[in-house]
């Protein structure tokens, strides 16, 4: 909650919790540099009105700006009743939580876009954890040995908590989504050579790439399609 668009606007501002104390570090930031997107990640009952205030800000100053908003992933406990086991946690069931994401997330960008036209757009985080949940169902995760380590046990899975934090290795799967969607191009493009150790490793990190573009190509508010297959978003 205290990396919330909510909270940090109010600290920010010093209104509300924050009243008589004010810490600009954002704002003054934002109003003395050039900025080209600002990025915000999710927060349980999030509004509309708690980005369109940093929106509003942020085009005073940069009227160019683009905002990008994360969709988190798929938790397992916003399911009706919690699985005590893997069998019960099913790629099936991870995208039916998919889809209750995209419609929540879905109302918000039609607010803020309704507001600012074309401006914001959807980090689809999301829609990447529930075709990843696709892939290993198929067996096309190597190295990765389970779905969700508070039920099956396994270290390596997609899911570490009930929380919703990823499994190890996954960071790179949720970085490449980001890069996807800012830089507009696929990250199997990229041909500098990473230190990925022994976990994800090579293979696992090429699997990573091709689901994170698969992600962002396919969701309806990245403002990133590549009907042609070339790796690069069209109209670039």
């Amino acid at each position: 909650m205290t990396g919330s668009a909510r909270f940090k606007w109010e600290q920010e501002n010093g209104i509300f919790q924050f009243e008589g104390k004010p810490k600009p570090k954002l704002l003054a930031s934002i109003a003395n540099a050039e900025w080209e997107a600002m990025m915000w990640g999710p927060y349980f009952h999030d509004r509309p009105e708690y980005y369109l205030c940093w929106m509003e800000f942020c085009l005073k100053h940069n009227p160019g700006m683009k905002f990008y908003l994360s969709d988190a992933w798929p938790q397992i406990e916003h399911l009706e009743e919690i699985p005590d086991s893997e069998k019960g946690f099913v790629a099936e069931t991870i995208a039916s939580l998919g889809k209750l994401k995209n419609a929540a997330y879905g109302e918000i960008l039609s607010v803020l876009n309704g507001k600012y036209p074309g401006r914001v757009f959807i980090l689809p985080t999301s829609d990447a954890m529930v075709l990843a949940s696709q892939y290993f169902e198929r067996g096309e995760l190597p190295g990765v040995e389970g779905l969700h380590r508070s039920l099956g046990g396994k270290k390596r899975s997609l899911w570490r908590d009930k929380l919703g934090h990823l499994g190890p290795g996954f960071e790179w799967l949720e970085g490449y989504v980001f890069y996807a969607t800012l830089y507009r191009r696929s990250p199997e493009l990229i041909k500098k050579k990473l230190d990925l150790g022994d976990f994800p490793g090579a293979k696992l990190d090429q699997t990573f790439r091709r689901i994170a573009w698969q992600a962002v190509t396919w969701h309806p508010f990245s403002g990133v399609r590549d009907e042609n297959g070339d790796g690069l978003a069209d109209g670039d």
